[in-house]
């Protein structure tokens, strides 16, 4: 009789359902659950498919502008191809964030691809120190998972030597 149960067993078809949900929430975080959110897309699961989760929302590209959860994330100055002619001066570097550094996040000032952390409400610096030629500057925002929730668009500006007095530049 054991036998016959189990055998039968094995025909009958088990179904087993679970509803999922996926919602991004006001940070741009992806969030799943089994209960419903009222701004909860419902994802189709089926029993051995493997699903590639949805890729976390985030710049396309390096130098694209995306403000993330910010109305305004901008490089002010330098101005994009401005020249500069007095390295000793170093480069003025003012910055605009709109709202306010949210708690958690980070301001990073991404220097030819080399990272300046920023203090929380530093939107004003001079760069000293850079040598003459093309540099690339961008403002970003790191999250507390240590991804960029927002960033400038990069900025190219050319720093020159002066040129001495009675020569040509």
């Amino acid at each position: 009789m054991t036998r016959c149960l189990f055998l039968l067993s094995l025909f009958i078809p088990l179904s087993v359902q679970a509803e999922i949900y996926r919602w991004v929430d006001a940070e741009g975080r992806v969030h799943f659950s089994d209960q419903r959110i009222p701004s909860a897309e419902r994802l189709d699961i089926q029993s051995g498919r493997q699903i590639q989760p949805p890729p976390a929302p985030g710049p396309n590209s390096p130098d694209e502008h995306y403000p993330g959860p910010y109305s305004q994330v901008a490089l002010l100055t330098p101005t994009s191809d401005q020249t500069l002619s007095d390295p000793a001066q170093g480069v003025a570097v003012s910055l605009y964030l709109e709202p306010a550094l949210v708690e958690g996040h980070q301001l990073r000032l991404m220097i030819d691809n080399r990272v300046m952390v920023l203090d929380r409400n530093q939107t004003q610096l001079r760069l000293k120190g850079l040598e003459a030629g093309r540099h690339r500057l961008q403002i970003q925002v790191w999250g507390p998972d240590d991804r960029i929730v927002a960033q400038s668009a990069s900025r190219i500006f050319e720093l020159k030597l002066p040129s001495a007095p009675g020569e040509l530049p």
